[in-house]
């Protein structure tokens, strides 16, 4: 009996600790993470510049903070480089893929009578009595999204007062939107700004703010703040690496068949390296991949008669899927990946809880914890790398390192 109580006590204490944990997160990435967070990305730049900075500070009689503020400007200096060219391309050919799209919009009340077309052939197959109301309803159907999209230009026809015939919402709601982007402009320079100051200061002062904490903490947690800092960083470096090198090869492929396309008359719309760029990217998400643009591409293509686009478009997202599935096991180590359900949840609570950063924040920080679990730094789930390990699944607890460089030493 008392065993029971005490298990059922200890379960509470520990469901009680872990729930302290998730609000302190949930407040902290709510309403503080973006306000420190100029601060905690040049703490991991500096973190990122130890190991060079300590070479050139060894090997020659400059002074530590004099290298760190040259190695934070190269990196300035190389990313302004690398967003100056990349910008200005995306900027030079958005400017038309707007008014290629704009003029594209003209031809969607064709493509919903291609599909209405379709479908009434396609129906005209059943028995009359389940015809004749299916029928019906496709006709509804796509009368009235001709008519949403048709209807508000044949409404706003002119007054007979030539003055008051324009309507000017259709300035006013363009320029309300720039005024609110640049008001947020400022904030962001000073964000940018005290990022670098700090990433100076946090690089020459490293060892003296890390040797603070560590002198804080009991040997056990410095040791176990060790490690996570290192498994961080190295979960980090090969998710980003790895991800990195997905999106330029899905960058390449697509760009690759576009130009094929291009080739074979099948494609002449232009703007190849500003479609490939964002379709590479919309295919790292694992819920989204290239389906989402090439898919309905195609299938848009192949109802306003283009059949050829449409096939090769097609066969573009066979070979992105193919080749994704091959590589991307190689590139990415398994024991980083969650479980597919497990994505889509926190993609979705992320969005909902954090907004659209969540969507990144979230599954990275779950990933991280899994890492962790696996390796034995905290005890929150048995899994095949720790199965034996004793106590409470949901219990954090500090390993000894001796023991798990005996296990490792058996594997």
């Amino acid at each position: 009996m008392n065993t029971t109580i005490e298990k059922r006590r200890a379960l509470l204490i520990n469901t009680g600790y872990f729930a302290l944990i998730i609000g302190a997160f949930y407040l902290f990435m709510r309403f503080a993470f973006w306000t420190v967070a100029p601060f905690l990305f040049a703490f991991f730049v500096a973190m990122l510049l130890q190991k060079p900075v300590s070479k050139v500070t060894k090997r020659t009689p400059l002074k530590k903070g004099f290298v760190s503020f040259v190695a934070v400007m190269l990196i300035a200096l190389f990313l302004i480089g690398i967003v100056t060219l990349v910008g200005t391309t995306i900027v030079s050919e958005m400017k038309g893929l707007i008014e290629t799209m704009t003029a594209s919009f003209k031809t969607i009340p064709d493509f919903i009578d291609a599909v209405e077309t379709w479908l009434l052939n396609l129906l005209s197959r059943l028995p009359d009595a389940i015809e004749t109301p299916l029928a019906n309803s496709v006709r509804e159907l796509c009368d009235s999204l001709t008519l949403s999209i048709t209807q508000p230009k044949l409404e706003n026809t002119p007054d007979k007062s030539p003055a008051l015939s324009f309507d000017f919402s259709s300035i006013i709601s363009p320029i309300s939107g720039v005024i609110n982007t640049a008001s947020k402009v400022p904030g962001f320079l000073i964000s940018v700004v005290v990022f670098f100051i700090a990433c100076c200061f946090i690089t020459a002062d490293y060892g003296r703010l890390v040797g603070f904490v560590k002198r804080q903490l009991p040997e056990k947690k410095r040791e176990a703040l060790t490690k996570t800092k290192e498994l961080t960083l190295s979960t980090l470096g090969k998710m980003l690496k790895a991800y990195c090198l997905i999106i330029c090869i899905t960058f390449a492929e697509i760009l690759i068949g576009l130009t094929a396309l291009d080739l074979f008359g099948l494609y002449s719309g232009g703007y190849k390296i500003l479609i490939s760029l964002g379709i590479a990217l919309v295919d790292i998400f694992p819920i989204l991949g290239s389906g989402t643009v090439l898919i309905p591409w195609a299938v848009i293509s192949l109802f306003t008669g283009n059949i050829g686009r449409g096939i090769g478009l097609l066969v573009i997202y066979a070979v992105i899927t193919v080749l994704r599935q091959y590589i991307e096991p190689k590139l990415v180590a398994g024991q980083l990946g969650l479980p597919p359900i497990a994505t889509l949840a926190s993609m979705y609570l992320g969005l909902k809880i954090l907004g659209v950063s969540g969507i990144f924040i979230l599954p990275l920080t779950i990933t991280i914890i899994k890492v962790l679990n696996d390796d034995g730094v905290i005890h929150l789930w048995k899994s095949s790398h720790n199965a034996d390990t004793e106590g409470s699944s949901v219990e954090l607890k500090i390993p000894k390192l001796k023991r798990n460089k005996t296990k490792k030493g058996k594997k």
